[in-house]
């Protein structure tokens, strides 16, 4: 999990939603579980159409390799992503017709991410966010 040590810490949330109006604003904090190789990550921001709260648990082995990325949120159903190291400072997420990657060398203070959503079978852009370290 050392790939992502980067991410711990609690981060400030901005960015935009392609084509919609309004700013994403809100946190992301990421902090390690004691005793055991697995990441807290709690979501807490305010995007153009509502409010978005959410709790995941990233660790374990996803079974198509890389990291199980298992979220919790107002759904009914916990969904599972996965999280895979691409080398260079960036991670890939991915799952559930959404992918994004994650650049962690941004900044020493900085990540940025850059997401996309399946549409048709066509991959298209729907979020840029910055996160900056609180």
């Amino acid at each position: 999990m050392d790939a992502l040590l980067p991410i711990i810490g609690r981060w400030n949330t901005s960015g935009q939603v392609v084509g919609q109006p309004g700013e994403i604003v809100g946190t992301d904090t990421y902090e390690l579980l004691p005793g055991i190789p697995w990441i807290a990550h709690t979501v807490d921001v305010q995007m153009p159409d509502g409010h978005v709260s959410s709790y995941e648990l990233i660790g374990g082995a996803h079974p198509d390799g890389g990291w199980g990325m298992h979220s919790f949120d107002e759904s009914h159903i916990p969904s599972l992503m996965r999280l895979t190291d691409e080398g260079s400072g960036v991670l890939l997420i991915h799952g559930n017709g959404v992918r994004s990657w994650l650049t962690l060398t941004a900044g020493p203070d900085h990540m940025v991410a850059r997401w996309e959503r399946l549409d048709g079978g066509e991959w298209v852009p729907w979020m840029q966010l910055r996160f900056d370290r609180a």
